[in-house]
């Protein structure tokens, strides 16, 4: 039976292909000289001319769908039938392009691209397509371009499309090899892509033919590089949605679902795109050569997730304190695993994330052992997202039972320790998102007479980047310099 229904599908898929109207494939669009360009992305725009076009130009590529697999052959009732499992929604994304522009005033295209010509450039598509009903069989080398594309700033999104199970877990097992020392973990309904152009809280399915809603966001994972998602698994379909048709037996996204989610992805990789760039970049700072004795050593935990969400957050931060604090001498950052490291030679460790984390009895003990010997723990939530404030927060409970993290007030001398801080500005985004957002943003725990936990749930990390960080809360980056030094301060201070 479950063969049979998958035969139907597939005939189903490749009638529509047939069925598509035919149009020949575009002429390279003639240009005449005369400094005519298109704008980088992600600023779509008619580009301006000093001389007369021939021919209107095709818009800019935004996304190409990846050419894989075998020409596939399937027989049905004595007859053979081929087709191309990347290729069984072929209008699909063209349509959605053309919702963008109807509903976001933008203009993009799309093509499609094999491996052999795939070389892993953002800059000529930002996002890859990755479709098909069949388990998908990349080469090691494959796996390798794909991965050097997502750190180079591109999107891969990968659709099971129709909802078939083997796809969507094979597409994990390419991510994993990808991706080891990575994640892969379910977008909570606080994740940007829910909110980047339309609010979703909800979704309608349509499980061959029948209709189910649920009051969750859509089913989606991803993986993370830095502070965006680079690597989205959608284990339902949404291409049919595009395409608006619903294959027998699929487990598909209802067309307005289908749209909303697929203008909402096209709005968080244009809206990150500069950000992932900015992340590819290597950076090293100039103190990080440097041995550790002297020096005030800005110790990072590592643990499993996204425990790095803001990359260079840190090494701007100790630049900012470089010039504040010219009696210090150098500085440094390190990553300390606490199963493995001696956090007694850190007495400042910090701590963010963006989802829910889990540390196992004996990290924690640790934890607390360093806080209760003198040591800091400063905590800072990733974009303001609430998995990882629920569980810090969760964290200090089972580390001091009887405390509770308290909003420090403006008397504390954490707000003066080194600028005098009264009120920080938040970003406008932040303003638009949330409208209850408190004047001073640090929480913290006194232990033994001294604020020993500090936590931030406002995004101090994204400021101390510097760079944009859109549909997020956080404070401006001038104020989040401003207390992070502060924080610093105070801790070499007490």
């Amino acid at each position: 039976m479950k063969k049979a229904v998958f035969v139907m599908v597939m005939l189903f898929c490749m009638a529509m292909v047939l069925l598509a109207d035919f149009k020949p494939p575009q002429g390279t669009p003639e240009r005449r000289k005369g400094g005519e360009a298109f704008p980088p992305l992600p600023l779509p725009a008619t580009p301006l001319r000093r001389t007369e076009k021939k021919r209107q130009p095709a818009p800019p590529i935004l996304v190409a769908r990846l050419i894989h697999g075998d020409l596939r052959t399937v027989t049905y009732e004595g007859k053979e039938y081929k087709f191309w499992d990347w290729d069984t929604n072929p209008g699909a994304i063209k349509r959605l392009m053309k919702v963008a522009k109807e509903q976001l005033g933008i203009e993009y295209t799309e093509t499609s691209v094999s491996f052999e010509r795939f070389d892993g450039d953002p800059a000529k598509y930002p996002i890859l397509f990755v479709t098909g009903h069949m388990p998908l069989a990349f080469k090691d080398e494959e796996i390798e371009k794909l991965r050097k594309f997502a750190l180079a700033g591109g999107y891969i999104v990968f659709e099971s499309c129709c909802g078939v199970q083997e796809f969507y877990d094979s597409a994990k097992e390419v991510v994993k090899k990808m991706f080891p020392d990575r994640k892969i973990v379910k977008l909570d309904s606080d994740h940007p892509i829910f909110r980047s152009h339309y609010p979703i809280s909800s979704a309608t399915y349509n499980f061959g033919g029948t209709r189910h809603s649920t009051k969750e966001v859509p089913y989606i994972e991803g993986v993370d590089i830095g502070c965006r998602t680079a690597v989205f698994i959608f284990k339902h379909g949404i291409s049919n949605g595009w395409d608006r048709y619903h294959d027998p037996g699929a487990k598909d996204l209802e067309f307005e679902d289908a749209d909303q989610l697929g203008i909402n992805l096209i709005s968080y990789a244009l809206a990150y795109y500069s950000l992932g760039r900015f992340i590819a970049q290597e950076r090293v700072f100039f103190e990080e050569a440097k041995s550790e004795e002297g020096a005030f050593i800005f110790a990072q935990v590592v643990y499993e997730g996204n425990w790095d969400p803001n990359p260079t957050a840190a090494l701007n931060l100790l630049a900012a304190l470089k010039t504040a604090t010219p009696a210090l001498t150098h500085f440094k950052r390190v990553q300390v695993d606490l199963k493995k490291s001696d956090i007694s030679r850190y007495p400042f460790l910090f701590l963010t994330g963006h989802e829910e984390f889990t540390l196992d009895k004996e990290d924690i003990e640790k934890l607390r052992n360093h806080i209760v010997s003198g040591g800091f723990l400063v905590a800072d939530a990733c974009c303001a997202r609430d998995g990882f404030v629920k569980s810090f927060i969760a964290l200090v409970k089972v580390m001091f039972p009887d405390a509770e993290l308290k909003h420090l007030p403006a008397e504390h001398p954490i707000y003066s320790s080194k600028f005098k801080i009264e009120k920080v500005d938040y970003t406008e985004e932040s303003n638009r998102v949330r409208k209850d957002l408190p004047s001073l943003p640090l929480y913290g725990v006194e232990v033994n007479g001294v604020t020993r936990i500090i936590f931030c749930p406002y995004a101090l990390g994204n400021g101390w980047e510097k760079e944009h960080h859109p549909f997020t809360v956080a404070i401006s980056a001038e104020d989040s310099v401003k207390l992070g030094v502060n924080i610093v301060t105070y801790c070499l201070t007490h």
